[in-house]
């Protein structure tokens, strides 16, 4: 008996470290962020365009900005592949409406907040 609960012990001891390296690895939604965790965060701006059946034609960065600066000035910041695929992720999965121009689709923008040394958090708001 003693054995057997040994062996359950080691699968679920296995598991337990599998399913941890799963979620470490995936990006993760954090919709509000304290800024005192970060040294520096970034808006991403993401423009899109989205058919009038609803269906996402293009999504991509549009550019790189500093919050704190008030403004709209790109900066020079590279954005990992791993946080543009979530944010991308999250854009089909919302169903954004299609802004239309004469019947035609037209480039709107939205942003996420970016923290280069959590690229893995993906962040909708900062308090």
């Amino acid at each position: 008996m003693a054995r057997n609960t040994t062996n359950w012990m080691k699968l679920w001891g296995i598991v337990a470290i599998f399913l941890t390296g799963i979620a470490l690895a995936e990006p993760s939604i954090s919709p509000s962020y304290v800024t005192g965790k970060a040294k520096k965060l970034y808006s991403v701006i993401f423009g899109i365009v989205v058919e009038a059946n609803g269906s996402v034609r293009s999504v991509r960065v549009a550019r790189v900005t500093d919050p704190i600066s008030g403004g709209v000035t790109p900066v020079d910041a590279s954005v990992p592949p791993v946080y543009v695929d979530a944010a991308k992720k999250y854009i089909l999965d919302k169903g954004y409406s299609p802004k239309l121009d004469n019947g035609k689709p037209v480039e709107f923008y939205t942003y996420f907040f970016y923290d280069p040394a959590n690229p893995q958090v993906w962040i909708t708001e900062i308090k």
